[in-house]
């Protein structure tokens, strides 16, 4: 294994009762000769830490890092499992905000268009019932024609005017959840990431 050295316990001198073990540099493979009572130390050939590892009759050199790699890479497992469930939870409430945005954004809507049509309306009523009143009182035929074609053409035309004119709200249904579809891309690029640590990091 990379980094790590494995060999039988060979006990060469002793000092003070103490075995010391010849054994190599995990990193630079240099002659090393540590005392049994070592836990850590640093190669004075290359400057690498290391530890001893003792199982059974075998003791392992490791380097410190490959430890602290191994160490990191459960931190980073630990944490990915702990942000898919709060990710998972924040996706369904950003979805909820969402729904109710659109939902508010569309009765707008429709409450605009209808007070369009309601104003429509009653101007061509209002038209409708007081044009010929006002044609009749006038005794010009000539001028009695006239007037009352300008006013089957005020019947489409004012109004189509105030139909138009009657203002609708100027934000789409696309402006109104712009945000909450870039806040829900996010949180799903996030999603993706931690799975990706899960399914690739051992536990």
């Amino acid at each position: 294994m990379h980094g790590q050295l494995w060999l039988w316990i060979a006990p060469e001198k002793r000092e003070s009762g103490l075995p010391i073990y010849s054994l190599s540099c995990a990193n630079c493979s240099a002659p090393l000769e540590i005392g049994s009572d070592t836990e850590r130390f640093i190669c004075a050939h290359c400057g690498s830490a290391q530890i001893l590892e003792r199982q059974g009759g075998i003791i392992s050199l490791k380097k410190v890092e490959n430890s602290l790699h191994a160490i990191q890479r459960g931190t980073d497992r630990t944490a990915a499992e702990l942000a898919i469930p709060r990710l998972t939870q924040e996706k369904q409430q950003i979805l909820a905000l969402r729904a109710q945005a659109l939902e508010a954004h569309q009765k707008k809507r429709a409450h605009a268009r209808g007070r369009r049509l309601k104003l429509a309306g009653i101007s061509f009523l209002v038209l409708l019932l007081a044009g010929p009143t006002a044609i009749n009182q006038i005794k010009m035929t000539a001028l009695n024609t006239a007037l009352t074609l300008a006013w089957m053409l005020s019947l489409i035309v004012i109004p189509v005017l105030v139909f138009l004119k009657t203002r609708m709200p100027r934000s789409t249904s696309a402006q109104v959840i712009s945000d909450y579809d870039a806040q829900l891309a996010s949180i799903e690029a996030h999603l993706q990431a931690n799975r990706a640590i899960v399914s690739t990091l051992p536990s």
